[in-house]
Parts: C-alpha cells; sequence; structure tokens
C-alpha cells in the first residue's frame, strides 16, 4: 500500500462510514489524521477505539462544515497538533429526499447547499491559505462527488445541484493553485453501501422521484454494483501521493463500479 508516513491529513465528516474508512486507511499509512464531524457521539465511540490503536496520531473535532469560523478552528487545531496540513479530503456530505424543483423546499436546498457545497468550499478555503503560508508549502484536495456531479438525473435536485458545484470548485481550484504545488481533484462515486448518508431518508423521500431515477438506469444492488468503501479510500490514499497528485490535478474520475451501466 502506498505511504503517507509523516503527512498531516484532514477527513470531514469522519466519524463514520466512507470518512472513518479513508481515515483509518491513512492512519495504516503512517499518517497523522484529524477527522470532524457534527455527531458528537460518533466522535466519541472513534476516540475509544482509536486511542487503542493508534495512540496520538488523530486528532477529533466536533465541527459544522458550513460554519466559516468552526472550520477556521478546525485547521488551527490541526496546525497546533501536527505542525501542518499535507491532505484535505472533503468527505462530508448529505442527501436530499429526492425531491424535484416543485417539490423540494426551501429549507432542505438550503441544507444541503450549506454543508456538500458551501462546506466543500469552506475547508477548501481555509486548507489552501495554510498550504501556501507552511514551511514546504503545497498539499492535496481531494472532493468526494458523486454521479450526480456530471448526471442530471440521480438524486434529487438540491443534492444534484451541490454535486455539480463541486465538480466546479474541484476544476477551478486546480486551475489557479497548481503552480503553488496545491492539487485538486474529485472522485465521482455511485451507490455507496454503509454510508451515514443515509439517514437523511429517515423522515421518508419523494418516492414518485425516486421510481422515476430508479426507471431511468440500472437498478441499484448493494453487494452487487455499490463500489466498496475500502477501495475509495485507497483511491484517496494513491491521489495523495507526491508523484501521482500533480498528473491527476483537476480530475473529476469516475469510480463508480460502472453504475449505472455506461
Amino acid at each position: 500500500m502506498a505511504s503517507a508516513q509523516g503527512k498531516t491529513v484532514l477527513i470531514t465528516g469522519a466519524a463514520g462510514g466512507l470518512g472513518k474508512v479513508i481515515a483509518e486507511t491513512f492512519l495504516t499509512a503512517g499518517a497523522n489524521v484529524v477527522i470532524c464531524d457534527v455527531n458528537q457521539q460518533r466522535i466519541s465511540a472513534v476516540e475509544e477505539d482509536w486511542t487503542k490503536i493508534y495512540a496520538d496520531r488523530f486528532l477529533t473535532k466536533q465541527t459544522d462544515v458550513s460554519n466559516e469560523a468552526a472550520v477556521q478552528e478546525l485547521i488551527d487545531a490541526s496546525v497546533a497538533k501536527f505542525g501542518r496540513l499535507d491532505v484535505l479530503v472533503n468527505n462530508a456530505a448529505i442527501m436530499d429526499d429526492f425531491s424535484p424543483a416543485g417539490d423540494c423546499s426551501k429549507e432542505l436546498w438550503d441544507r444541503v447547499l450549506a454543508i456538500n457545497l458551501t462546506g466543500s468550499f469552506l475547508t477548501t478555503k481555509a486548507a489552501v491559505k495554510q498550504l501556501e503560508k507552511q514551511e514546504q508549502p503545497g498539499g492535496v484536495i481531494v472532493n468526494i462527488g458523486s454521479n450526480a456531479g456530471y448526471m442530471g438525473f440521480e438524486a434529487g435536485v438540491a443534492y444534484t445541484a451541490s454535486k455539480h458545484g463541486v465538480m466546479a470548485l474541484t476544476k477551478n481550484t486546480a486551475g489557479f493553485y497548481a503552480d503553488k504545488g496545491i492539487y485538486c481533484m474529485s472522485l465521482l462515486l455511485g451507490g455507496l453501501a454503509g454510508t451515514n448518508i443515509f439517514d437523511s431518508f429517515a423522515k421518508g423521500m419523494h418516492m414518485e422521484m425516486y421510481q422515476k431515477v430508479m426507471a431511468s438506469g440500472s437498478p441499484f444492488e448493494p453487494g452487487k454494483n455499490d463500489t466498496p468503501l475500502e477501495s475509495i479510500a485507497k483511491y484517496c490514499l494513491f491521489l495523495s501521493q507526491s508523484d501521482i497528485a500533480p498528473v491527476s490535478n483537476g480530475s473529476c474520475v469516475l469510480f463508480n463500479r460502472n453504475w449505472p451501466v455506461a
């Protein structure tokens, strides 16, 4: 497996699901890891588990990524503990309820955009400022994207708009910061099983939209065409390598197990 020895890696939304798997992959590869999450109960559970294994090589912090001051505190705490920042993985996200434009409440729209897009912007903003000013400047930002970032009919209107925005954020950041040694790319994921994003369906979903989306492409079957979380984590580690990041800069890589079938 690729090495991340001595690097400091920050993963958002990482007290469970995909984010936790990414964090543990970097820890195993030798990195110092910072995770944030809004769920304090999940953070406490991670702290209990990791203290036994990874000792002082990690930091956890409850953070709302849509709050700029909280995001800056997160970056500052990361640097205070580990001295620098090398990799940011923007994983924090929520799903919508498959509502189309006519039925999507402004409250849902605002919440999804705030976490998925504004949150990724704010962490990117704070990270690039740190990556520019630190001794031995430079670093890597990996944005967790989605099929809904390049396809228009894979989710509700809010999630679709947010993930299209994440792709634009990726390409714009890559274009401006490459000559500063800061590289940005995105993984466009398909269906996932075992992630916290499905908490969004606790109050139900827009069944007409959901059924139309499912009927428009290949059926999603967990265990058959979902993308394994461990494979995604390994790809994040791969993209963070110093010889891979520059040539991957600006890329938005389909990593979706060919679902829906291309």
